[in-house]
C-alpha cells in the first residue's frame, strides 16, 4: 500500500524529532512536533461527521475497539499516524517537565488511539512525575483493560507496585512486582528485581511475600485483577477461530498468537503450530 503525502509527512517530522531526542536535542524535537502539530490541526481533517475516526497501531487495537464499543458505528482507521504523533510530543515534553502541556498531547493521542496501551502509560506518567498518586492508580487499573501483551500486563503490575512502595504499603508492594516479574521480558524483570531489592532494604526483610489467596483480596479490595483481561483473550480466541473457519490463516495466527501468550494453553499451542505449518507449507 502506498502512503499518502501526509502520511510521508508526518513519518519525516516523527523521524526528525527521534533523530534530536537521540542527540539529546530534546527541545528542538518538541519544536519540530509542535509545528507539525499546528500544521495537521490546521487542516482540519475527518470533521464531516461521517465517521468516528481512530488511528489504530495493530489490528489488534482495532478489534478490541469494536468488541468494547459496539455502539460506535462506523469506526474509520485513519492512515496518517495521528496518535504517534501526539504521543511523542507528550513524551517529549515529559521529559522536559511540562507536565501540564504533556498531559494534553497524551490525553489527545488517546483521543486518536484509546487501545493503546503505550499511549496510556505515558499519561499515567505525567500524574507519577505530578506525585498524584491516586490518579496514577486510578489509569494504571484503567489500563489493564487494553493489555493484550504480556509485558504490558507487567508494566500495569510495576505501576501498582510503585504505588504501594510510595504508601508504604510493603506486602501488596511486593506481591505487585513478583505478579509482574511473572509476564515481564527481561528487562521488565530487571526493574522489578531492582524494586524488590530496594523495598528488602527499606523493610529490613520484613517485608513478606503474599499469597496468591491475599493478592486476590489486594486486587478485590484496590480494584485491579489478577492475570490478564479475560474479555481480550475471548476477542482473539474469538477473532481468531472465525478467521480460521474463513481459511484466513495468516490473520487466524496473528490472533491466536495473542491469545496463545496470554494463556500459554497447551491446545492453542497445537492449533497454532497446525496453522503455521500449512501457512509455511503455502509459502513455498
Amino acid at each position: 500500500m502506498k502512503e499518502s503525502a501526509l502520511t510521508q509527512e508526518i513519518n519525516a517530522a516523527i523521524t526528525q524529532a527521534v533523530d534530536a531526542c537521540e542527540n539529546k536535542n530534546t527541545e528542538e524535537a518538541a519544536a519540530i512536533l509542535k509545528k507539525e502539530i499546528e500544521r495537521i490541526e490546521a487542516l482540519n481533517l475527518y470533521a464531516d461527521g461521517q465517521a468516528d475516526y481512530y488511528d489504530f497501531n495493530t489490528l489488534m487495537e482495532m478489534v478490541m475497539f469494536q468488541s468494547q464499543h459496539p455502539e460506535i458505528q462506523p469506526v474509520a482507521d485513519i492512515e496518517e499516524p495521528v496518535n504517534r504523533l501526539y504521543a511523542m510530543y507528550g513524551s517529549v515534553l515529559l521529559e522536559l517537565g511540562e507536565l501540564d502541556k504533556a498531559e494534553e498531547a497524551l490525553a489527545i493521542a488517546m483521543d486518536w488511539n484509546p487501545m493503546s496501551a503505550d499511549i496510556a502509560f505515558e499519561h499515567a506518567e505525567v500524574y507519577k512525575q505530578k506525585k498524584d498518586m491516586e490518579t496514577f492508580k486510578q489509569l494504571t487499573t484503567k489500563i489493564f483493560s487494553i493489555c493484550y501483551k504480556r509485558r504490558e500486563i507487567a508494566h500495569c503490575y510495576r505501576n501498582l507496585g510503585y504505588y504501594f512502595v510510595e504508601k508504604q504499603m510493603w506486602d501488596e508492594a511486593v506481591g505487585c512486582y513478583l505478579l509482574s516479574m511473572t509476564f515481564a521480558e527481561a528487562e521488565g524483570r530487571f526493574q522489578a528485581e531492582n524494586e524488590l531489592k530496594y523495598i528488602y532494604d527499606e523493610t529490613k526483610g520484613e517485608a513478606t511475600r503474599p499469597s496468591l489467596g491475599a493478592m486476590r483480596s489486594y486486587g478485590e479490595k484496590y480494584q485491579f485483577p489478577i492475570g490478564p483481561d479475560a474479555k481480550i483473550i475471548e476477542t482473539a480466541m474469538l477473532y481468531g477461530k472465525t478467521m480460521l473457519a474463513n481459511k484466513k490463516l495468516q490473520h487466524a495466527s496473528y490472533f491466536l498468537d495473542i491469545a496463545y501468550k496470554l494463556t500459554e494453553s497447551k491446545e492453542l499451542k497445537e492449533l497454532l503450530d497446525g496453522i503455521n505449518k500449512q501457512l509455511g507449507s503455502e509459502m513455498h
